[in-house]
């Protein structure tokens, strides 16, 4: 079979965009999201351009924070569950508006001479260097960097440094957060009027002091609030700052002169972790702390903690580029869709977009589990920590299902009940028990770690254990053998049969 031309040139580290293309970025938005399992962005541009639904989707999440909405049946029946759940899109900070004298920097206007975007998978940093010239024929050097600190969970870090190239004029930044944001759920979830539709944050506070941005919400339904922030350190001649704030953006603006480096970090934070009235002192403190670190003490942390994962988990295959790029690539997303807290699982689709709305399924167990068990058997440890912190409401959900005895766990979730919807998957599909089973002793068998399975893994173990023997009967008509009757199969395609 004749293999397709690569989409970005083979290299056995990096992933590189060449050129600006309107009509792939919304792939490669995806492509360069960033995660450490707590924060989640998708690789948007820090100059927030107004794309077209199928251009670009702007998106910011903290794993395990959702938004939950009343399902609506035309017909209910027994079992069925009563509340979506839904990740949520966050207010985004990452916008950074360039101005060079009354010219915006618009990658869709003037000349781009040249253009490179790299995710350096060796370190977990993505890189974009630019020479833009603008319709009035200034010409301007752009290097932007970001990259979300498994240091420090609730940090994003970015740096834009601008090189004015054959001009001299005013030159400003304008740092802005913008909290009216939705998931775009007419978009992406091909269910019919199933939410959660339009803003679904309400602000508590919103506003701008110093060199700050900051901001707390709550949501809808779910009963859950989140605060962010941002803290900007400006490297070089700063004449002037002015600000702006209204109920759903604020901004700070910064007048500059000749070559300028932005850093910006960005803190995320929810009452997921701590009580809500500690969330905003804790915002300030983790900028604070990040901002001491600094941009470069921060992305060399980054460095040895990426070093230390490629060192268990790396790979080298001699004679195949390609494969060798593509197996790195995957061991990175991997790697950063892990939850790393026990609270959190890992997403069919990470933190890198609204796919499947945020949930946590069973391939985790059998696809991805077995992975970082041999490579990273902490982060495995964290996400098996987080279906025994469920275990609770697999129990509720095997009595709501008419079983006596032991824990069935949900086919879809995020906070450890049931919100699948599709009812052959939703109720009928037993064999996430023993896909969560399997993860736990394979966890087990390869860490020889005895000390977990006397203080969580057993009582899983026994617990998925006791619904199959509650869900079945010997068969007559079988000869006596054990039979399950009327279930769905990991195909999906035998429903119910």
């Amino acid at each position: 079979m004749k293999r397709k031309d690569p989409i970005y040139p083979i290299e056995p580290w990096n992933v590189t965009e060449t050129t600006f293309n309107i009509a792939d970025n919304y792939r490669n938005e995806t492509i360069f999201s960033l995660s450490n399992g707590y924060i989640g962005t998708r690789g948007t541009f820090e100059e927030d351009y107004p794309f077209e639904t199928g251009q670009g989707l702007e998106g910011n999440y903290i794993g395990g924070f959702y938004e939950s909405e009343p399902i609506r049946y035309g017909e209910w029946n027994y079992g069925f569950p009563e509340h979506s759940q839904t990740l949520l899109n966050l207010p985004n900070l990452k916008t950074t508006r360039i101005y060079f004298g009354d010219e915006l920097l618009d990658m869709r206007s003037g000349q781009l001479e040249d253009y490179c975007r790299t995710l350096d998978l060796k370190s977990g940093v993505l890189r974009r260097f630019l020479t833009w010239v603008s319709p009035g024929g200034k010409r301007v050097r752009i290097e932007t960097s970001r990259f979300v600190s498994f240091d420090m969970k609730n940090i994003l870090a970015l740096r834009i440094k601008v090189i004015p190239l054959d001009f001299d004029c005013e030159i400003r930044f304008q740092s802005v957060l913008n909290a009216d944001v939705e998931n775009h759920t007419r978009e992406t979830n091909p269910l019919i009027d199933y939410g959660p539709f339009e803003r679904r944050l309400t602000p508590d506070a919103i506003g701008a002091a110093g060199d700050m941005l900051f901001y707390v919400g709550h949501t809808t339904n779910s009963g859950l609030k989140m605060a962010c922030g941002g803290l900007h350190r400006l490297i070089g001649t700063v004449t002037d700052r002015n600000y702006e704030t209204d109920n759903l953006h604020s901004s700070i603006e910064y007048s500059t002169r000749g070559t300028v480096t932005m850093d910006k970090f960005i803190a995320y934070a929810s009452d997921l972790d701590m009580p809500e009235g500690k969330l905003p002192d804790f915002i300030q403190e983790c900028l604070f702390d990040a901002v001491r670190d600094g941009f470069e003490g921060l992305e060399q942390k980054q460095r040895a903690y990426m070093q230390t994962f490629w060192d268990s988990a790396d790979i080298e295959i001699d004679g195949d580029d390609r494969l060798q790029q593509g197996l790195r690539f995957n061991l990175f997303h991997l790697m950063q869709a892990a939850g790393r807290d026990g609270r959190t699982g890992m997403g069919a689709k990470g933190l890198t977009g609204e796919g499947y709305e945020g949930h946590y399924f069973w391939d985790t167990e059998i696809y991805a589990l077995p992975v970082l068990i041999h490579t990273s058997p902490d982060l495995a440890k964290n996400l098996l920590d987080y279906r025994y912190k469920t275990l609770d409401a697999a129990r509720a959900r095997a009595r709501q299902l008419g079983h006596t005895q032991g824990a069935l766990y949900p086919w879809r979730t995020i906070n450890g009940e049931e919100c699948s919807t599709y009812v052959p998957l939703g109720t009928a599909q037993y064999h996430i028990n023993a896909d969560i089973a399997y993860a736990f002793t394979q966890y087990v068998n390869v860490t020889g770690d005895m000390d977990y399975l006397k203080a969580k893994a057993a009582e899983v173990i026994c617990e998925t254990a006791r619904v199959w023997a509650d869900v079945g009967c010997f068969s007559e008509a079988r000869g006596g053998k054990y039979c399950i009757c009327c279930v769905t199969g990991p195909d999906e395609y035998s429903a119910s049969l």
